[in-house]
């Protein structure tokens, strides 16, 4: 386990995305299995994890709208869905990290996911040819990797991208590229084709374009998400038990000489641990370095 857990540690972000939703698909089919062995019927899991397009089975299961994009295919279906979403996120997470960094990967794709569920349950509640679908339920990370597509096509519109075509390699530009994935989804949105997926579709690239749009103007919209997403961690991380405080009291020596260099050397320190409170207040504990930590620990228990 340990060995497994150090291989995830290793991998960049899109690796640990793909590594997170592979093994809630594979817990999944496992919990189909295990349930139709002992009860003979299928776990209704998406009643729990799948984002529903009418308001009031949302408003039951509100938390679907972070789990729907970590979640892929219905049981039934091959594994092609999350296949090509994992081949996508794979690709284009490697063209963003060029030049963007994985912490605003990571708020790009979370934050595409969730204005991607909120668009398709806005769309299916305002038009009334979408509503009459009402029953819709929606899974799967391509609204998440669709934000990061147009993210990456605002900031590299004109790189280069290889499309295998079997008989030859063409190279088409970003930007072309997103724009015909965008005609592809509007017209099968016409068809009536996966109505509830590209609805998402279009809100992840909609976002996307927001995304890349203020990135232009040097404004990442994603960096308020980021911060509450970090301070809610930090609150949740336990924290280590030590006792230091300002203004200790300086221990005076017999031999004079010893005492002006004792004296000395303790208001130094002491100094030093008061700057690292103040920086505790200002960034919390994670904001301080491996030393700085280890010389607070050390004054703590130089005090017990």
């Amino acid at each position: 386990m340990n060995g497994y857990l150090a291989k995830y540690k290793a991998l960049n972000l899109p690796g640990k995305l793909i590594a997170i939703n592979v093994t809630i698909w594979l817990a999944l089919q496992i919990g189909r299995i295990v349930s139709w062995l002992f009860t003979s019927d299928d776990l209704d899991w998406y009643s729990w994890l799948a984002l529903h397009a009418d308001w009031q089975s949302f408003l039951v299961t509100p938390w679907t709208l972070l789990t729907y994009f970590f979640v892929h295919a219905n049981f039934g279906d091959n594994v092609f869905h999350l296949l090509f979403n994992m081949l996508w996120l794979w690709w284009f997470g490697q063209y963003f990290l060029r030049t963007h960094t994985g912490r605003q990967l990571l708020g790009v794709y979370l934050m595409g996911g969730l204005f991607a569920g909120l668009f398709f349950l806005g769309c299916y509640n305002v038009f009334p040819a979408l509503h009459q679908m009402s029953h819709t339920v929606v899974v799967g990370a391509s609204g998440a990797i669709f934000a990061l597509v147009a993210a990456v096509a605002m900031r590299h519109p004109d790189e280069a991208i290889y499309l295998n075509f079997f008989i030859r390699v063409v190279p088409l530009k970003m930007k072309w590229f997103a724009l015909a994935a965008l005609a592809i989804n509007i017209m099968n949105l016409a068809n009536g084709q996966n109505v509830g997926g590209i609805v998402c579709h279009l809100g992840g690239m909609l976002f996307g374009v927001a995304y890349g749009y203020e990135e232009r103007h040097g404004i990442d919209i994603t960096r308020w998400f980021n911060r509450m997403c970090d301070a809610l961690a930090d609150a949740l991380k336990p924290r280590p038990k030590m006792k230091a405080t300002r203004g200790g009291k300086t221990h005076v020596p017999n031999d004079r000489a010893a005492d002006h260099d004792y004296n000395h050397r303790q208001h130094v320190q002491q100094q030093r641990i008061d700057a690292i409170l103040d920086k505790i207040s200002k960034g919390g504990y994670d904001a301080l370095s491996a030393e700085e930590k280890a010389m607070l620990f050390d004054a703590s228990q130089r005090r017990k």
